[in-house]
C-alpha cells in the first residue's frame, strides 16, 4: 500500500511541476493558435507554440478528421530545446496520424479525400514547411 501512495504522490508532484513550469507559462506566452485545414475543412490541425526561455519552447496540438471515423490525436504542452524542434515533432506526429491507411469500416470517400489533402499540406516543399499565420481567437 505504501508503494501505491508513493507512486501517487510522485505523479501529483510531477503534474504540479509540469503545471507550474510548463503549462501555465506556455498558456500565458503562447504565440496564438495556428490552423492547418484541408481544402474541404474536414481535416484540421490546431497548434500553439510558446517560448518559455531562450533555450526552451513548448508546443501543444490537436489533429482530427471531421468525417468518417472521426479519429484524432492530441498532445498537451510539451517542452523542446528549439522552436524548430516543436515544428518537427508536430509534423512527424501529423504525418504519422494522417499517413495511416484508412481501413476502418467507418471510413468513407470524404475522409480519404480530406486525408489526401492534409498530406499534401504537410509535404515539405522547396522551402520546407510553411507555417500558417496565427489566427485571432478570444481568450
Amino acid at each position: 500500500m505504501a508503494e501505491i501512495n508513493d507512486e501517487l504522490a510522485k505523479r501529483h508532484a510531477d503534474f504540479n511541476e509540469w503545471r507550474e513550469f510548463v503549462r501555465d507559462p506556455a498558456n500565458k506566452l503562447s504565440e496564438g493558435e495556428r490552423w492547418i485545414r484541408s481544402k474541404d475543412g474536414k481535416t484540421t490541425i490546431c497548434y500553439e507554440i510558446a517560448p518559455l526561455s531562450e533555450s526552451r519552447f513548448a508546443v501543444r496540438y490537436q489533429m482530427t478528421y471531421g468525417s468518417g471515423n472521426m479519429s484524432g490525436r492530441s498532445s498537451p504542452w510539451s517542452v523542446y530545446a528549439t522552436r524548430q524542434d516543436c515544428i518537427d515533432v508536430l509534423l512527424k506526429d501529423a504525418r504519422c496520424h494522417f499517413g495511416r491507411e484508412l481501413v476502418d469500416s467507418n471510413c468513407n470517400a470524404n475522409q480519404q479525400l480530406a486525408r489526401n489533402q492534409m498530406l499534401e499540406l504537410l509535404e515539405s516543399g522547396l522551402f520546407g514547411f510553411i507555417e500558417p499565420n496565427v489566427e485571432a481567437t478570444a481568450r
